[in-house]
């Protein structure tokens, strides 16, 4: 290059090109889950693992209910584990009460 385009590159050196091609800024808007839905979420959470314990049909089909409620509501992720938990739960109680059920009536 030539001398004179060292110069004319050297004056220039000091502005900035960018804001002449960057787009406009956007506003983004990120939906935030209600307190509702995430309280609903956990509580059919907390039924989900306890029905893994005790009553499983019945705690399982509220976290299966409460879960859908909650997914409705905002809190995605805790309600559809909820309803995985609570469904796994009372369908295992039933089909293992139809397994012991006719396994105890094949005895007679």
């Amino acid at each position: 290059m030539a001398d004179r385009d060292y110069e004319r590159l050297r004056d220039h050196t000091d502005e900035e090109y960018a804001a002449e091609v960057a787009p406009a800024r956007i506003k983004h808007t990120v939906a935030e889950p209600t307190s509702g839905g995430a309280i609903f979420g956990f509580v059919a959470l907390a039924l989900g693992i306890l029905s893994f314990f005790t009553f499983p049909v019945f705690f399982g089909i509220t976290a299966v209910l409460i879960g859908l409620y909650a997914a409705s509501k905002g809190a995605r992720t805790t309600g559809r584990i909820a309803i995985i938990l609570g469904a796994v739960a009372a369908v295992m109680a039933l089909v293992f009460r139809v397994a012991v059920l006719s396994f105890l009536l094949s005895l007679f």
